[in-house]
């Protein structure tokens, strides 16, 4: 699954939120975490292991319509870069158009690409494309709802991967930040455990693992 494994020059795991809006009886976690990490390899060469490693899918950047789906809970793009093509930078994104639902509780969203002329290109396909990733985002809000009534569970996973410059003349390096927040969780846990498992290239890491200890020691 994984293409290579990576070896990574800082990591930093926090936890944001660890909350509990349940009883403790009938807990409900809410909890929110945030991964940072460098690295040597460039933006464009972490595409390709991340797409390797199934992070970069059409399950993740969706081209065709889905429902209660989107980039965030607010305007972020499902996925966001810039590429040069045929030799000229380009911005490219793939953003989520609401088309409405019935009752508000199955809402649909139609994935729109821009530039026009990349409108057929996923971003899965870049690298057989010849098309050179200079940095990237991706982002992925889920609402989940029950029996036709709006629950607060939702899963939120947000990436940045950007090329930094060095000091002086110390070489650049990649930085890489991930955002994780899952709610109404029964118990204390990693949250957004697909997205964790895909992130997990790094040699000697295993990124659910850590975050998992990371929650158990608060």
């Amino acid at each position: 699954m994984k293409e290579a494994m990576l070896g990574a020059k800082h990591k930093s795991i926090r936890i944001k939120e660890l909350k509990n809006y349940g009883s403790s009886r009938r807990p409900l976690y809410t909890i929110a975490v945030e991964i940072e990490l460098t690295v040597s390899e460039s933006p464009d060469a972490l595409h390709k292991i991340f797409t390797g490693s199934g992070l970069i899918t059409r399950e993740t950047v969706p081209f065709e319509v889905v429902s209660n789906f989107r980039g965030s809970a607010g305007d972020k793009t499902f996925y966001s870069a810039l590429v040069v093509h045929e030799g000229i930078t380009k911005k490219y994104e793939v953003v989520a158009r609401d088309t409405g639902g019935f009752l508000r509780t199955r809402i649909k969203y139609e994935p729109v690409v821009y530039p026009e002329e990349l409108r057929l290109t996923h971003p899965a396909e870049f690298s057989r494309m010849n098309i050179e990733v200079m940095e990237w985002e991706l982002h992925n809000y889920k609402h989940y709802f029950m029996l036709l009534i709006a629950s607060k569970r939702y899963e939120s996973f947000d990436m940045w991967v950007k090329r930094e410059r060095g000091e002086e003349e110390a070489p650049g390096f990649t930085s890489i930040k991930v955002n994780l927040t899952e709610s109404e969780l029964r118990e204390k846990k990693a949250p957004c455990s697909w997205y964790l498992k895909r992130v997990s290239v790094f040699e000697g890491i295993d990124m659910e693992e850590e975050v998992r200890r990371k929650i158990e020691v608060g």
